[in-house]
């Protein structure tokens, strides 16, 4: 096949990337590096593989692409995944999310896609109780929210227009090696593991904030599957881990991986701005449909991934514009903006 995967050097579109070259499929990456990171990509350059480094909202440059590739199918991964700052940074999410979405999906289909498989999130389920079920309704309670369940809904109602097969995935809290470490704003296993080699304190907020955290190795076969299986075809399907674990035994857990380092000190938080506190999903789901299989589990893809975070060692925080920062915001995004 011919697959175009957007935001291809991201933790999950740089390991789907990798993944379609071994099994002989040509590739086209786009990514326009705001938050992936060059070492994540494929080797450059390589005859399968073509890679484009532009923003999706840049519509000349996308059509060029399209234009010159003609992907069949196209794995939609790019946005700004930082829910907790959409409140704080609208413009940027909602371009990076619905206006991006919006032009793959227009060039794709002017120009032959014929699947698109859309990486959505837990995110549109809101505050209703887990663990989410796809048959639950959208009821996102943030603008990263809302632009995620609003996007599922264009991509359902031009297929019916349109007549084109589409797969809409919702990952939830994937971790692992190739995630971008110094990212303050979003990615809790990461943002948890810099703090630790930074020597500074951990952050929880709210009480009880439960996930069922997902390691990428785990998650991969079953993504993989979305881009021919004919059982996915229109289904939304939930992606992720299978036990839920509290954000406190998260970082005891990388805590105690990190020995080597001080303990640092771990200091409770007020709840973020309409954050929900309590989220996971069912997985039956995956199961029947794309085989998802649980073989690595979260604890020991703690451990993977904090040896290979050890490796490139602590990063400096990319600090990034919050055009609406005010003091409703995390402490630690108002130090850094200080």
């Amino acid at each position: 096949m011919n697959i175009l995967v957007t935001g291809c050097a991201g933790l999950i579109g740089s390991t789907l990337a990798k993944a379609f070259l071994q099994q002989g499929h040509k590739v086209i990456g786009i990514d326009n590096m705001s938050g992936g990171m060059w070492s994540n990509l494929p080797p450059i350059p390589d005859p399968m593989f073509n890679f484009f480094q532009t923003d999706l909202t840049n519509y000349w440059d996308m059509r060029e692409i399209f234009m010159s590739q003609r992907p069949r199918v196209v794995y939609h991964l790019a946005s700004c995944p930082r829910e907790g700052s959409s409140e704080f940074q609208p413009v940027k999410i909602t371009a990076s999310n619905i206006m991006a979405s919006i032009t793959v999906l227009e060039l794709g289909l002017r120009y032959g896609m014929e699947r698109l498989v859309f990486t959505s999130s837990m995110s549109i389920y809101g505050k209703q109780d887990p663990p989410f079920s796809e048959k639950m309704s959208r009821q996102p309670v943030d603008p990263y929210g809302v632009n995620k369940a609003a996007t599922e809904q264009i991509i359902e109602q031009m297929a019916e227009t349109h007549g084109f097969e589409y797969v809409i995935l919702r990952p939830h809290n994937v971790f692992g090696e190739g995630e971008n470490i110094h990212d303050p704003y979003r990615g809790v296993v990461t943002i948890f593991m810099n703090r630790v080699m930074r020597q500074e304190p951990i952050y929880l907020y709210g009480e009880n904030h439960v996930r069922a955290f997902s390691y990428i190795e785990d998650c991969l076969p079953a993504m993989i599957k979305a881009a021919d299986s004919k059982k996915a075809i229109g289904e939304i399907i939930n992606i992720g881990g299978i036990e839920p674990t509290s954000v406190r035994e998260l970082a005891e857990v990388i805590v105690g991986c990190f020995s080597e380092y001080p303990r640092p000190e771990i200091i409770q938080l007020p709840p973020r701005p309409h954050e929900v506190a309590r989220a996971w999903c069912t997985v039956d789901k995956s199961i029947k449909i794309l085989d998802y299989k649980e073989t690595v589990g979260w604890k020991e893809g703690i451990t993977r991934t904090a040896e290979w975070a050890k490796k490139i060692g602590a990063r400096p925080w990319a600090v990034d514009d919050l055009p609406l920062l005010s003091e409703k915001a995390p402490k630690p995004w108002l130090d850094l903006a200080r």
